[in-house]
């Protein structure tokens, strides 16, 4: 009889060790599984400027009043005819006429001046405007690595709030193996 209870606690300490190897295979996954899940991302950001060159430009036609000032010199001319005096004046001129006696018959001399001055007009000029605008863009290559915090899922949030349970209870049911097999061996 006693063949018969060394042989049952010899074939349930087998057992026990395939159980206990098996929990400790499950603790090793569930906490690789734990570290895994709650890692963030981490990315490479590529940032590219490109250099350029290039200019705009503009002409324009603008039209601008002017006061052209037009001098008017003195001028002065004289003839003599058969006739009555007269005196003549404008703005820009006076004109004199008298007559003369030459050898007894009678000649109008006839004077014309012109008044020293100037005259002023505003005249529209067209003035051409031309604008240069230069624009440059520079090339740079940038590399960034940034940290993505990501959403859990719901296996990731369950591993968790349930893992470390599961975890503790394992322990605690893998210590009251170990005990059962040392009150029975």
């Amino acid at each position: 009889m006693s063949d018969y209870y060394d042989d049952k606690l010899q074939r349930s300490g087998d057992s026990m060790r395939i159980v206990a190897w098996c929990i400790g295979a499950l603790i090793v996954v569930a906490i690789l599984a734990c570290l895994h899940g709650c890692r963030s991302q981490k990315i490479i950001e590529r940032t590219d400027t490109h250099d350029s060159a290039s200019y705009e430009r503009t002409e324009s036609i603008v039209y601008v009043p002017v006061t052209v000032t037009v001098e008017i010199p003195a001028q002065t001319a004289e003839r003599e005819t058969r006739d009555s005096t007269s005196h003549l004046e404008t703005m820009f001129a006076q004109s004199n006429a008298s007559i003369h006696w030459v050898d007894g018959v009678p000649y109008l001399h006839h004077s014309l001046a012109n008044k020293p001055q100037q005259l002023q007009k505003t005249e529209m000029v067209p003035v051409k405007h031309v604008r240069l605008r230069y624009f440059r863009t520079i090339c740079r290559t940038k590399y960034v690595y940034k940290h993505i915090e990501k959403q859990l899922s719901l296996y990731q949030r369950a591993v968790l709030n349930i893992g470390p349970w599961i975890i503790l209870s394992l322990i605690i049911y893998i210590i009251y193996l170990r005990s059962r097999l040392r009150r029975q061996g």
